[in-house]
């Protein structure tokens, strides 16, 4: 059967493309804006994707799988209105700019068929660069594209941090005849279900290995890179305010059929800025009896507290994550300052309102 075409007066209309995505760099004195195609071709929608632990994730590319198509990517000098198109490559899908502090450098990544590259450019000047020999793995850290954490400007904007791919990542394993055991004990559960679980042993295996990557701070001058720790599945790495510690996340296994993977047993650490551990915040296991809208046990909502120095701020549950069990006080907050040898001291508490 044929497609079936809109009537000749809506073509426009349907294939009009949308406004561009803007963003204001610090200072406003410039603004990136990403073109996107009105819909998806064939061919992206085409491509084979893996279904692994809540996530939808392109093993050609290593990356989350695209619905979008950028067309491209260009500035635009407010003082003048001057508007520059960076060259970039054939079929390259340009994703969404993070800017340096200063406000006129920013960084990039842009995707092609082998992997999701890192480029840097100058909005004063409109070029732009891309870093040689350096991939980006965003299938735990979130698309760059859409202001996820697999990029970030170091607060001084001399360095970006960065969850790379590793070199030299080994073949994803061919799925094997593997019997599928489900067993109960005919407990209740609140437990929401969930799309596109982990099944098998290869699955947890193929998951791994694709969302595998090494934390690293890049010059974005030269592009060479420093790894600040080994391999792993990291999804945050953002400095301190002072820039002299680090926040990281990450899971490890135990990996979970029942849950996706941000309720996987995950790993929350203080690293100085040279990838030196300091402080364990948080080593939670799989969160697989979350009520319903719930939150797991244990600190959520780790990160650092803008107007300090190097201090983390976080939330724990007083009411076991259950929003419908009676509680005085649901939550409470606490605070844990650099040099992170001495205990978390609470701040506040939440009464139920």
């Amino acid at each position: 059967m044929p497609y079936a075409s809109p009537p000749a007066d809506l073509i426009p209309i349907v294939d009009a493309p949308p406004p561009p995505s803007v963003s204001m760099a610090p200072g406003g004195r410039y603004l990136a804006l990403v073109r996107y195609a009105a819909h998806p071709d064939i061919a992206m929608l085409a491509r084979p994707y893996l279904a692994l632990a809540g996530l939808r994730i392109d093993p050609r590319m290593r990356a989350r799988r695209r619905l979008r198509r950028a067309d491209g990517l260009s500035l635009l000098r407010i003082a003048d209105g001057h508007e520059y198109v960076p060259g970039l490559p054939e079929g390259a899908q340009a994703g969404f700019p993070v800017w340096a502090a200063d406000g006129r450098r920013f960084a990039f990544t842009v995707d092609r068929p082998g992997g999701v590259g890192l480029w840097v450019g100058d909005a004063e000047t409109g070029e732009v660069t891309e870093l040689p020999g350096l991939f980006i793995c965003d299938v735990l850290g979130g698309e760059p594209s859409f202001g996820g954490g697999t990029v970030r400007w170091s607060r001084d904007g001399q360095s970006l941090l960065v969850l790379a791919r590793p070199p030299g990542s080994p073949a994803l394993p061919e799925p094997e005849a593997e019997p599928r055991l489900e067993e109960t004990a005919g407990k209740r559960s609140q437990l929401a279900t969930y799309q596109d679980l982990l099944r098998t042993g290869t699955d947890e295996d193929r998951f791994e290995i694709l969302a595998t990557s090494v934390p690293c701070r890049v010059d974005p001058a030269s592009g060479e890179r420093a790894e600040l720790g080994p391999p792993g599945l990291y999804y945050t790495l953002q400095d301190s305010p002072d820039g002299t510690h680090l926040l990281v996340q990450r899971l490890q296994r135990p990996f979970s059929f029942r849950v996706p993977w941000v309720w996987f047993a995950r790993c929350t650490e203080v690293w100085d800025s040279d990838g030196e551990q300091r402080a364990v915040i948080a080593d939670q296991p799989v969160s697989d009896e979350v009520p319903r809208q719930g939150v797991p046990l244990g600190p959520r909502l780790v990160g650092w507290e803008e107007r300090a120095p190097a201090s983390l701020t976080w939330v724990e549950a007083l009411d076991g994550g259950d929003p419908v069990a009676p509680a005085t006080y649901r939550d409470r907050v606490f605070r844990r300052t650099g040099p992170f040898d001495r205990a978390p001291q609470q701040v506040l508490i939440g009464r139920e309102l």
